[in-house]
């Protein structure tokens, strides 16, 4: 499939359930038992603040080195400019994943953009496309 058609609709949502929903639950469950064996050594607000870092590198991971749900569903993310997708288009993908204030209208927004045009918003400012692989 030519590297500019975008990846099914559907595909493309299973794959985002699993790297939006299950990595991230995982990641907190690793994150949560280190919090438990080290008690109160780490103050709750600095807990919340390396939380809310996993999140933010999981998504620049997810879109630079490994996304497990695309794996699986046999999709990939390409650059529509260069060979790889650089970490910047990585960070402008995923500006309204991680800007807190804007966290759930980002995913509301990019999964209706998704489901209507067939590619995340961000995907177009980041000049990147999740096709099959």
């Amino acid at each position: 499939m030519s590297e500019h058609v975008s990846a099914p609709v559907g595909k493309r949502i299973v794959a985002g359930l699993i790297d939006f929903v299950v990595a991230p639950v995982v990641i907190g469950i690793v994150l949560g038992l280190l919090f438990v064996v080290l008690g109160n050594a780490i103050p709750e607000s600095v807990r919340s603040v390396i939380l809310i870092l996993a999140n933010i590198i999981w998504l620049i991971v997810r879109d630079t080195v490994f996304a497990p749900g695309r794996l699986i569903m046999k999709l990939k993310l390409v650059s529509l400019t260069s060979d790889k997708v650089s970490l910047g288009q990585a960070v402008l993908r995923n500006i309204l994943l991680i800007i807190p204030v804007v966290l759930i209208v980002g995913y509301i927004l990019e999964l209706v953009w998704v489901c209507v045009k067939g590619n995340r918003l961000a995907d177009s400012w980041a000049k990147t496309r999740v096709v099959e692989a």
